[in-house]
Order: C-alpha cells, then structure tokens, then sequence
C-alpha cells in the first residue's frame, strides 16, 4: 500500500511568471511525513500528489492524510480539490476551511467523515452541515522534540509588523535575526503552475527554513501560526503575536499564550516556553493511526468484495411482484395496497413509486389498523372498499391471510392482485 502526502505545485499569478508563496504550506506536509515515519511507513512508499488536483488523480489506489486549508485558489485558478478521486482513500486530519463548500463538495466530506479539523470554526461549520467533525488540531504539533542538551543562540523575528517590533525589547532586538516565510519564486514554466523542479526547490527552502529553527533558534517571535505550532512542539520557546488573530488560531491557544503588541512591554521574556504537551502528541497520533489504519481496512475489505465470482440478477421479492403487474411502467392509474400492517406493504409501495411513476396510491386497506399511512394516505376499513374505492383501481392484497376474504370480497367487482413474496396471481375482472 502506498501513502500520499500533499505536494504544494502552486498556480502563479495569471500574466505573470512569478508568485509570493508561504512556506508554511509544505511544512504541514512535512508534518504528514513524521508521521509516516512514526508509524514505520518505508520512504518508498511515500507518494507526493499534487494539492491542487486531487479530483483528477488517476494513478494508483493509495491512502492520502489530507490536511491544510481550503480557500478560494478554485476560483481563481483551474484548481480542483474535491470530490475527491476514487483513487484517493482519505483520511481528514487538521482540515482548514476558510469558504463555502457546494454540495457535492460537503457530499464528498460525508462520505468520509468524521473530519479531524485544525480549528474550532471549521468543527462548526461542518457540524452545522451534518457533518461528524470533531477538533484535531494541527499536525506540525507531531514535530518531535529536540535536543535538550544543545545551546541555542538565535532569535528569530519572523514576519512581524513594524509595530509588533516596536514593542520588542533593543537587547533582543539587536541581535535578530529578521525572516520571513514568504519567499517570491520565478517560473519558467510553460503552464499555469510551478514545474516539479520549481516545486521541489519551494518544498527544500521551507526544510532549509524549519531546520534552522529546530538547530538554531533560542526564542523565536513570530505572527505565523505555521511557525509558531511547529517550533513549540521542538520545544523551541516562542511569543505568538499579532494584531488582530482570526479563526485558524483556535486550537493553539490550548498551548501557547496569543499576545497583541502591547502585551510584548509587560512579558516576562527570560521565561518564554514553548512546548505541546506530550500527552497532546500522543492521542494526536494514536487518532492518526487508527483512522489511516481503518481507512487501509476499509479499502483492503472493499478490493475482496469488487471481485465477483458470479453473475447473479439480484432484486427484492417485492421488487419482482411488482413488475409482474400487467401495467406499462408510464401507464396512469389508481391502486390500493391492502395488509398495511406488513412491513413488506411499505416495501411494495416503494417499488410501485420507482417502477410504476404516474400511478397513484389512493388508499391503504387494512381491518385492524387506522389512521394515517405514508404520504398522509388514509387507511380504510375493507368494509369501506365500495363507498370509497373507484372500481377501475386496482387493489394489491399484501397479508397472505386476507387473500381469502379479499378474494371474494373483489371477484368480478375489480381489478386486483394477491401477492405473496415474489408470487403476484393477477385478477383482471374489468
């Protein structure tokens, strides 16, 4: 069985060979290969598929953790990612949604629910879709934990605003180091998107980048939450802040203190941590490795089941009792079921919708029950079959024990059927 892991072969900028890209989306894939690794997975067996086209894989069945977010890229590039393939068997680990899915989109989610999703919004929203979606959190919290007992001697200042900075102390200042996980790359591609070489280049700058905080950083400050959840979990000391924090942050301030500027002149900065508590790590991987393994299961049980040994015409008893009916499948005209106490009368009554479209059910019959069938039918007494009935319906007895009494209730008075199973003795007296 291969894996995949979502490989980030961005569009560019329409007119234009060049693009910003944060590199804070092929770290999430990183996060995915840890965890690969953790579960013993060969690197052989670790495919990259292409994040934007996952609608339109063709190649061989794997099983794909998929994670990140989902935005508006569809709209703005020739970007597909659900439905998924059916070559795709998914597991929805740390899923963002920051857009109104369409239907068959939240269809596709249904049909492999329940969706680990990063942040509280996303839970929400799906839920409110009827959606089984419960709170994961991201995966760069997988990231294992560094070396204790090496010194560390960098700051890094990544992507904060100039009055972020302001708020920064000059003796930590001074000695910074300023980053960025924005970098602008050129293409020479000949189509919308970045070749495999270009995108490899994007993925070794993001490793080159998350290697020098795990090897270097002794604190790091940062606006990015894809820098602040990976280093945390290295135990790399970090201050998360903003201005302003949007839903994408609702799960790491279980783990780590969200600061705006003015918070920075009061902080206790010799006392800075960062950590994700083992104990987080490890039901976050445990609910990893179940769902790959029970989505592995399902697509292993699904492959015995598609070889076929025999060529059998399945139907249902009232399934064929019903085409035995000498009515053309777009005839019009009017029936009764008799025997609704029978669970197989509602069955009948299903197949007569599929099979016979046009035709209306008037009543049900039935001696002992009262009241209100399906559909807001009205159940009748057998006794009331004259009064009520219109002697062109036809009237299809489903309770083998009425077959007597309802035999010599209709002879020659209508049309009519005893049905027992697949039997249908057809009696058309007008």
């Amino acid at each position: 069985m291969k894996y995949g892991y979502m490989n980030y072969r961005k569009h560019l900028l329409v007119n234009k060979n060049e693009r910003p890209m944060n590199i804070g989306d092929p770290i999430q894939s990183f996060a995915v290969l840890e965890l690969y690794k953790k579960m013993g997975i060969p690197k052989e067996d670790m495919i990259p598929l292409d994040r934007y086209d996952l609608a339109d894989y063709d190649g061989e069945d794997m099983i794909v953790l998929i994670n990140g977010a989902e935005n508006y890229e569809y709209f703005a590039y020739a970007s597909r990612f659900l439905p998924l393939s059916r070559k795709i068997h998914p597991v929805f680990i740390s899923l963002h949604l920051h857009r109104e899915l369409l239907e068959y989109e939240l269809e596709s989610l249904r049909n492999n629910q329940p969706i680990g999703c990063r942040d509280e919004y996303t839970v929400n929203y799906l839920r409110a879709k009827g959606i089984d979606a419960f709170l994961s959190g991201c995966l760069t919290m997988l990231f294992p934990e560094r070396d204790d007992g090496k010194e560390y001697d960098k700051v890094f200042i990544v992507d904060c605003s100039e009055k972020v900075v302001e708020h920064i102390p000059d003796e930590i200042k001074s000695n910074a180091e300023y980053l960025s996980q924005v970098i602008r790359m050129k293409s020479n591609s000949d189509d919308y998107r970045l070749t495999l070489e270009e995108t490899e280049e994007y993925h070794n700058i993001a490793e080159v980048q998350l290697s020098r905080y795990r090897d270097e950083a002794k604190l790091v400050i940062t606006s990015r939450l894809h820098v602040a959840s990976p280093c945390a979990a290295m135990g790399i000391p970090v201050v998360l802040v903003r201005d302003t924090f949007d839903e994408r942050y609702q799960f790491i301030d279980r783990f780590l203190p969200l600061y705006s500027p003015g918070d920075l002149d009061n902080l206790d900065w010799e006392n800075v941590k960062g950590n994700i508590p083992h104990e987080i790590k490890e039901k976050l991987l445990g609910i990893c490795k179940n769902m790959i393994g029970l989505a592995k299961f399902r697509k292993d049980i699904e492959d015995i089941y598609s070889k076929k040994t025999q060529n059998i015409c399945f139907a249902g008893e009232e399934e064929i009792a019903a085409k035995k009916l000498p009515m053309n499948t777009e005839d019009r005209f009017d029936y009764c079921i008799w025997g609704v106490c029978m669970p197989n009368s509602y069955l009948l009554y299903e197949q007569m919708q599929r099979q016979y479209p046009n035709a209306r059910m008037l009543y049900a019959i039935d001696t002992y029950a009262t009241g209100i069938y399906k559909d807001n039918i009205k159940i009748i007494h057998p006794d009331e079959i004259e009064k009520l009935v219109n002697k062109k319906a036809w009237i299809l007895v489903v309770a083998p024990a009425a077959h007597e009494a309802a035999h010599k209730k209709l002879i020659c008075n209508y049309n009519f059927a005893l049905i027992k199973g697949t039997e249908c003795k057809i009696f058309e007296n007008l």
